[in-house]
Parts: structure tokens; sequence; C-alpha cells
């Protein structure tokens, strides 16, 4: 079937557009003056009568007027806009294919002119990117490659302008961008790149939708390993990188490998969570001095109350690894200063008083004094059940063992000479290896 020959008006030849003679006429019809065929161009525009808008506005196309004798208002890019929707009106009520995709292709030929005759003054061009895309976008079905197409318009806007983009749309333009980037492999690259470049404008949920997408493009703790190992050669001391790097170390179970990397991270960029983190996995190590270093940096900046009573903890579950029990105690009073229901804090307390029997005998035999100090572990213990009951089961596993090594009745009143219900200090006068203890029990 022929396909009308008005329907174009204008060919693409090579990189520009020339008029086709036979076709192209800048005059308007019937020998009209030009503001009088405007007028009848805009008029049966407004009214939809797009066939008949044609026929007054085609001349526009091969004239290009970028101004209108009696017409200060004129604005060429304006009329196009038009045109295009008339083209692609008149285009998509076509039964033939054929018809319709010339339409099409008429309407698209026109954003091909805005492009190559409008200033950037007189056609923001990365609106007309957008509109181009969005037309791709809408009529996909009906232009070869439509949606391929559209993608390349938006990509286009990423370029000349990231942050408006990032945010155009709550985001729109870019995702659907990167969604089909993503589709290929040879593409990984170019997709760090992008959400890199658009990082810094992104809203919190972008973020989180950035994390998911390089978690698809780089689906294995190997690829991203290499990925981001390869990028820190580039930038060794990249945060960014450096934690991809530590990410991945840590799904591959490389512990010696991810403590140099977060260590390296920390001493770059030393934050709360970032010392905490360190800390842990150094305890974890045994590594007790660095550990006790991590905590008290993360002691010093912990956020909120529940933070620093756990990192108390922290600090004497080290020092008490270390043997030094007289400087564990003090964190876990610090943690009770904080939080004087803190039943784990009893509970620690007992244990390192526990821990201190076992150190003061460790080359001698157990005596009824050191006997005396289990009263003090079951007072703690008793005191942890008491304030909370999340550590009622701890406590019960514990308490029947050392309530079976308190004093004996002999212990207690033949050995020792105590009464019952007699108040005893656990101090220095005891033993000297409990001096640090400074607690006050009673027989029982």
């Amino acid at each position: 079937m022929k396909v009308l020959a008005t329907i174009a008006g204008i060919l693409l030849a090579g990189s520009s557009f020339v008029q086709a003679q036979e076709n192209c006429n800048p005059n308007p019809p019937n020998g009209m003056s030009e503001i009088a065929a405007y007028s009848i161009f805009g008029g049966n525009y407004q009214n939809g009568d797009y066939p008949f808008a044609l026929n007054y506005g085609r001349w526009m196309l091969c004239k290009k007027p970028k101004t209108m004798e009696g017409n200060p208002r004129f604005n060429l890019s304006t009329q196009f806009s038009k045109l295009i929707k008339i083209y692609t009106e008149i285009g998509l009520e076509k039964q033939n294919p054929s018809e319709r995709e010339a339409y099409l292709d008429s309407a698209l030929m026109i954003f091909e002119m805005s492009f190559e005759i409008f200033t950037d003054q007189e056609q923001d061009k990365y609106e007309l990117h957008q509109r181009r895309g969005r037309y791709f976008l809408e009529n996909y079905r009906n232009i070869e490659n439509g949606l391929q197409r559209a993608y390349e318009d938006f990509e286009a806007m990423f370029r000349m302008d990231a942050e408006r983009t990032t945010k155009l749309a709550k985001g729109y333009y870019l995702r659907v961008t990167l969604d089909n980037m993503v589709r290929d492999d040879a593409r990984k690259q170019e997709v760090v790149d992008m959400i890199n470049t658009a990082k810094p404008f992104a809203n919190e949920e972008q973020l989180a939708y950035f994390d998911e997408l390089l978690n698809k493009v780089f689906d294995s703790p190997e690829e991203r390993l290499g990925f981001c190992s390869d990028k820190l050669e580039a930038d060794p001391n990249s945060i960014e990188d450096l934690k991809c790097v530590a990410d991945a170390q840590e799904a591959l179970d490389m512990q010696q490998e991810l403590i140099v990397t977060l260590r390296k991270i920390h001493s770059l960029a030393p934050t709360f969570e970032s010392a905490l983190s360190l800390a842990d996995i150094e305890k974890g190590n045994a590594s007790y001095k660095e550990a006790a270093k991590l905590y008290k940096e993360a002691l010093a900046s912990a956020p909120d109350d529940k933070n620093k009573k756990e990192i108390n903890l922290d600090l004497a579950d080290v020092y008490s690894s270390m043997d030094d029990l007289k400087t564990a105690k003090t964190y876990i009073n610090a943690a009770l200063k904080i939080d004087s229901n803190y039943g784990l804090a009893y509970l620690k307390m007992a244990n390192i008083y526990g821990q201190a029997v076992s150190k003061c005998t460790e080359n001698r035999k157990l005596e009824a004094k050191d006997k005396v100090v289990y009263w003090v572990v079951v007072d703690y213990l008793n005191k942890a059940k008491q304030v909370d009951s999340s550590v009622s089961n701890a406590v019960t596993s514990q308490l029947a063992t050392y309530e079976a090594v308190t004093p004996s009745t002999e212990d207690k009143f033949f050995t020792l000479g105590y009464e019952q219900g007699q108040k005893v200090k656990v101090d220095g006068s005891l033993m000297s290896c409990y001096s640090w203890i400074n607690e006050t029990t009673t027989v029982r």
C-alpha cells in the first residue's frame, strides 16, 4: 500500500534533514499568509481536528520559522510539539501498520529536527530527551526497538544532569535505566559507575534499591570481592569499596583478611559502628588488648545508654579474660550505674567473683575462707534473678553449683568461728587476694 507522501514532508539524510523538493513546501497552503495559516492550524489543533490542522501546519516543518510577523509570542518549539502529537494521533488511528509506522516516524523526525535546529536557550535538550524517551516508551509497540531507544534517551538525561535525573519523578527514569542496563552482563561496570554517581543525590529508598541491584549484578561473594578489589587498586582509600570488600570477605569467612580490611576502614573513617564491629572480632580472636582499646573508642561515642551498658559488660569480659578482675568489676559497676536492674550485669559480677576464687586457689587447695566468697557469688545470682527475669534460666543453672561449694557447717562454726546471720566482709581481711572485692555478705 502506498504510504502517504504528505506524512513526513521531511526526509532524513545522513545526520541532518533536507527538504524533499517534491513534498516539502515552505509556504502556507492556498497562498495564505503565515499568520493566517498558523491561526487555522492552532484552532483546529485545539478542536482535535488533526488532519485539517496538519494541512495548515506542515509548512512550518519545511521553513522552520523561529519568528512570525504579527505574532511576537510565536514559539516554533511549541508548534513542533503540537505537530508531534498530530502525527502520532493520526498514526495511531491507522489500521494499516505501514501507514501507522510512517506517521510515527514523522513524529520522531520532528524530535530529531528539534535537537538539530534549536539552541539550548530555545529548547531545553534535557527535557527534549525526556519527552522523546517517554514517547518511545508509550509507543514502543509501534516503533522498532522502541523500548531500547527510550532507555538510550534516559541514559542521555543522566549524562547531562545526574542529580536532576536521580530525583526526577522519584527516581523513575534512573530506575528503569538501571533495570535495563543490568540485563546486559557487559555493562556491569557502567551500572556501578552510574550508581556511584547517583548516590550523593539519592534518598534512603533509592540507596536500598542500589544495594539490591548491586547484589544482582554481582550475585556471588567471590565476584563482589574481585570487582571491589580491582576498584581498590585505583583508589586504595575508597571507604565504599573497602566496605564492599569487607562484606565479601565476611561472606567467604576470610577472618584474617576481614580484620585487616576493617582496621583500614576504621583508621580512615572511625565510627561507633566500626569500632564496635572490630572490637567484637578482636575479642572473638582473643586479641583482648586490642579489643579493649576498640571497645573504649566505641563507648566514648555510644549513642545511648543501652549501648553504653552493653559495651561496659563487653569491657568487663575482655578484662576478665586477661585476669584483670578488679578492672572488670569497675566496668560492671559502670553498667549498673546506668541501669540498676540490669540482670546480666549482676550475673557477670557473680562470675568474676567465682573466677576470683579459682585464681586465688590456682596453686593451693580450696580453704574455708575461699568458700566465703561463694556466698557473695550466690548473693549476686539471686539479685540478678530478682531484678531481671530474662536471666532466670542462666541463674538457675549456676545457683546449685555455687551453693554446693559455700562453707559447710563445720567451716562456718568451727573453722571460721562465724555465727548464723553474721555480716562478713570479703576483702583483704579475709585474704589478701580478695582485697579488691570489698563486699559484705551474710552467714547462712
